[in-house]
């Protein structure tokens, strides 16, 4: 192996997923995640396929190169795959439910620490004209933004670095976030991690045992609910979530079920120059959204203005400001906070796949997202929109009573929304959001420290480091 010195350092969040799966006390607690594309057409020659994914290898970096090193040695280097190893095939008798459970076993297989964390299984013979490619990695090595990028350039058109579809196209890798942007950001990020125990009880301790399961929606619903609401499709996606929690605590964790909800969500900050690099190229932000029994549509309007400030260039600057510059002890210091069982909490993200894939004659008709659940996390849900279709994918902690049925509960909730988005509705104004403070209106830090470290991010710009030996 060769070390590699072009790309960025090993990010926080890097660090975090390797910490987290040092943690993990049984497989379902790792840190894999990934997808199934669903293809229709003729099952692939298996030498084929692995000719395909080696042809395309030089562009995808974060496929040939693993994490050596932790804490401030922690580094990039390249390391071969091997097409043998990393593309099997493996038959599935039983139907296409049988993917699941396949994919569920799968997910617990161990990986090597030398090769390249990802691999690929072509599963077939679960139905008469189609097949399934299913792509798992590490989470420490590939995003989900990092996933969509590489179906996208396996298994979609010849594109451009800024054409793919999930670069964020309002955070300059060179930008430099004011003073005032650097403060009213990073005291709203301090407001929201905090300690909340929401999720630790006596009777029911979280465990390291996950449910696994999928559910999908048509997409046509999502974006009608919207546009009625003035709001994203990554708004309607969160408002549902939150909804299903909340009718599910009511009688299964009454803890969670009148207060506000602590959520983490990743806000996407690879920009085009870091098309495919290795890591993660992003901040993993809490936000805390409304709880309780309120209409859907309401929840809607509410969660809308608070996630507004998540989708400005402005608070990007500061998140990559501070992704790719702060010094290595607040680093560690970021790294540990994050991984106290207090404070974890729901994990949600929304990706989009807009390009068509298919290889070959055989087109891929819908993708499932595969999520991980790290320890201390009750659950996380990723859902991914392709074509018409939107799924998610639940990883919940076996500890919460019922939980089980949210997938359910989220589908219903995203009816109610797609239901109350009719021509009158879609017509009305849209809620105004939550008034942001005025521009007169001094902010000022709560001790010295954090006042220096503000300073200290507006006077950099987010260009990333690059180690050098």
């Amino acid at each position: 192996m060769t070390v590699m010195n072009r790309f960025p350092d090993p990010s926080p969040a890097d660090l975090v997923m390797v910490k987290a799966e040092q943690l993990a006390r049984h497989p379902d607690a790792n840190v894999t995640i990934g997808v199934v594309l669903h293809l229709t057409g003729a099952v692939p020659d298996l030498a084929g396929l692995r000719t395909h994914v080696a042809a395309r290898l030089d562009g995808l970096p974060c496929l040939t190169h693993v994490l050596s090193g932790d804490g401030p040695t922690a580094r990039w280097v390249s390391a071969v795959p091997d097409m043998a190893r990393h593309i099997r095939a493996q038959q599935v008798d039983g139907g296409p439910a049988a993917i699941e459970a396949a994919v569920r076993l799968l997910l617990r297989e161990p990986r090597t620490d030398t090769a390249p964390a990802w691999r690929m299984v072509l599963l077939h013979a679960h139905v008469p004209d189609g097949f399934a490619l299913l792509y798992l990695t590490h989470h420490a090595v590939q995003d989900g933004a990092n996933i969509v990028t590489v179906m996208e350039t396996l298994f979609g058109p010849p594109l451009l670095p800024e054409q793919f579809s999930v670069l964020t196209r309002d955070a300059s890798p060179t930008s430099r976030p004011s003073l005032r942007q650097a403060a009213r950001s990073t005291m709203a990020l301090l407001r929201h991690v905090r300690s909340h125990h929401l999720w630790q009880s006596a009777a029911h301790p979280l465990s390291n045992r996950r449910h696994t399961l999928w559910a999908q929606v048509a997409s046509a619903g999502l974006r009608s609910a919207a546009r009625a609401g003035g709001a994203s499709t990554n708004d309607v996606y969160l408002t549902a979530l939150v909804h299903a929690i909340t009718q599910w605590a009511k009688d299964s964790w009454p803890r969670a079920a009148a207060q506000t909800l602590p959520v983490m969500v990743p806000v996407n900050l690879r920009t085009p120059d870091e098309v495919a690099a290795p890591g993660n190229r992003l901040s993993l932000t809490w936000i805390t959204l409304p709880g309780g029994t309120m209409p859907v549509s309401q929840r809607l309007a509410r969660i809308r203005a608070l996630t507004s400030v998540l989708k400005s260039a402005g608070h990007k600057a500061v998140l990559r400001a501070a992704l790719t510059r702060l010094p290595w002890r607040l680093v560690q210091r970021l790294v540990n906070a994050s991984t106290v069982p207090g404070r974890l909490t729901v994990c949600a993200s929304y990706l989009v796949m807009r390009r068509h894939l298919h290889y070959g004659e055989a087109a891929v008709q819908r993708i499932d997202p595969i999520m991980c659940c790290p320890p201390g996390v009750p659950m996380a849900v990723a859902a991914l929109a392709y074509g018409d279709t939107t799924s998610a994918c639940f990883r919940i902690d076996t500890a919460l009573p019922g939980a089980d049925s949210l997938p359910s509960r989220w589908r219903q909730a995203l009816a109610d929304l797609a239901t109350q988005a009719s021509p009158t509705t879609a017509s009305a104004p849209a809620p105004a959001p939550a008034p942001a403070p005025a521009r007169g209106t001094p902010l000022k830090p709560a001790t010295p420290g954090l006042g220096s470290l503000i300073t200290w991010l507006a006077q950099r710009s987010t260009v990333a480091r690059v180690r050098r030996r």
